[in-house]
């Protein structure tokens, strides 16, 4: 009996032993589960309350619950003597909001590099490049594959004490270019009249290198009557800092209206293919998109010079922003500058959009060997087809003005797929990805913040309406190009029209 007895108590305290050794285990699991939670949900708040994006009547009633639910999960979790039924109650409970934490940091982070990409200010540059023939480079598959400092030898190789055709300009610029240049590889320079003339020799094997502003380089071999492009190829890339003055005026985004001036610049950077007014009024929820001709025949302040519109790009989007609000005489608050991979990409992450064209018409776009055709009435686009859209203008008697329409078209049909559906939660990171980099804008963070808090807390409904400012066109002197070219003469009742246009969106009673 004894031994029996015996064998009894020492199976009960190793029943112990083994229930005291899981609960052991059992705590230790739900105290690492309670650290994880303080930790996913204390990156969560810093990022939400960095942010400010939520309204006032989300976010502290949201912050509350989520008080109680932590008070009540914790002791929860960690009590030894707490019933296990609980205890596994809350832990499911945790585990759900530790994956909500994760999840919304993860984007809220994501909007917080977005922000930070589109806002942060550098030190712009201007770009001067040394050209030679195509033909007298290695081929692309062998240039691909030389190493950094093989490119490097190359190029010292060929340009040291070689003779560079240059242009006779008072562009201080232009001047600090040649002097880093000379300096860097020992050039010599020869002089010619324009930028044009040096293009020309360079073409005709009068030179072999010239040395010219990549803007006014882009300009000149844009145009229909230049396609010779392929025929020239970029050796060496002078970049001089470029003086800019803030032009922002800023106002209360949420209760006043503004006027955002929209730059599509071309794939280089150097022209503004889309020059766009948008007015907003955050009180009516209207917007009104004022197009403007890209060969629209305005002064360049800064120059006291004329030139189209979309060259003003040269000299910075301060220009443009400049030559705008004297040529209609208005205010500009912010600006905003996409490029053309911004809006193929965006298209493509909101998985198309739906465009209504005037009319049918075929464009062989960009880069493509094939025809892409629209039909009068809706059209799907991705964001190849779209890009096209918005780009095409020989298929259309007007030209340049209906090509304004199709880009306000495309611009709508992009902002009511955004607003007006879930596209914007199920490809929110697809979008800031494809926007991040290929987007820049003066309006801040702060005011961002306010514009998403102010539709988040009433979710209206925006009216947009469209106008389009028509010219005469014409051929006239273009600064950049220091020649003549065809421009598009502002006709003075279209401008008034449109001004009244925008006063009359910007009423707010």
């Amino acid at each position: 009996m004894r031994a029996e007895r015996r064998r009894e108590i020492e199976r009960q305290m190793m029943e112990e032993k083994q229930r005291t050794r899981a609960a052991r285990k059992g705590n230790g699991f739900s105290i690492f589960l309670a650290l994880l939670y303080l930790l996913t949900g204390g990156a969560f708040i810093y990022f939400l309350l960095k942010l400010n994006l939520l309204p006032a009547g989300y976010l502290y009633p949201g912050l509350a619950i989520l008080a109680v639910v932590t008070l009540f999960n914790l002791p929860s979790m960690i009590s030894r003597r707490g019933k296990k039924g609980r205890r596994v109650f809350a832990s499911i409970i945790s585990v759900l909001l530790i994956a909500g934490f994760s999840l919304g940091t993860y984007y809220l982070a994501s909007t917080g590099g977005f922000f930070d990409a589109i806002t942060e200010r550098t030190v712009p540059t201007e770009d001067f490049l040394v050209q030679v023939r195509t033909a007298d480079m290695p081929d692309s598959a062998e240039w691909e594959a030389m190493s950094e400092d093989a490119k490097k030898e190359y190029v010292s190789e060929r340009l040291g004490g070689a003779t560079v055709d240059t242009f006779n300009s008072t562009n201080s610029a232009y001047a600090s270019a040649k002097a880093v240049l000379e300096t860097d590889m020992n050039v010599e320079y020869s002089f010619e009249d324009t930028a044009e003339d040096c293009v020309i020799n360079l073409l005709e094997g009068y030179t072999d290198y010239i040395f010219v502003p990549a803007a006014e380089y882009t300009a000149l071999t844009g145009d229909e009557y230049y396609s010779q492009r392929e025929s020239m190829q970029t050796l060496y890339t002078v970049k001089v800092p470029r003086e800019t003055v803030d032009r922002t005026k800023a106002v209360n985004v949420t209760k006043e209206p503004f006027n955002i001036m929209i730059s599509g610049t071309d794939y280089d950077g150097y022209r503004s293919d889309v020059n766009m007014i948008a007015t907003v009024n955050p009180v009516t929820h209207v917007v009104l998109l004022t197009s403007l001709p890209r060969d629209l025949y305005v002064e360049l302040p800064s120059k006291g010079e004329y030139d189209k519109l979309t060259h003003s790009r040269i000299l910075g989007l301060e220009e443009t922003q400049a030559a705008i609000e004297n040529t209609l005489g208005i205010e500009i608050n912010y600006y905003v500058s996409v490029n053309f991979n911004a809006l193929q990409a965006i298209v493509d992450a909101m998985g198309g959009i739906d465009v209504y064209s005037e009319y049918d018409f075929h464009t062989i776009a960009t880069g493509d060997p094939y025809d892409l055709y629209y039909y009068e009435g809706m059209n799907h686009l991705n964001g190849r087809e779209a890009l096209a859209f918005c780009r095409e203008r020989d298929s259309f008697e007007s030209g340049d003005m209906q090509r304004n329409e199709n880009q306000q078209a495309v611009l709508k049909a992009i902002i009511e797929k955004a607003t007006q559906s879930s596209t914007i939660l199920s490809s929110y990171t697809d979008i800031l990805d494809a926007v991040a980099g290929n987007m820049f804008t003066t309006m801040s963070q702060d005011e961002m913040a306010d514009i998403v808090k102010m539709q988040l807390k009433g979710m209206p409904s925006w009216e947009i309406r469209r106008h389009a400012v028509k010219g005469e066109p014409d051929f006239d002197y273009c600064y950049a190009l220091g020649d003549y070219a065809s421009v598009v003469y502002p006709i003075q009742e279209e401008i008034t029209i449109a001004v009244d246009e925008i006063a009359k969106t910007k009423l707010t009673d």
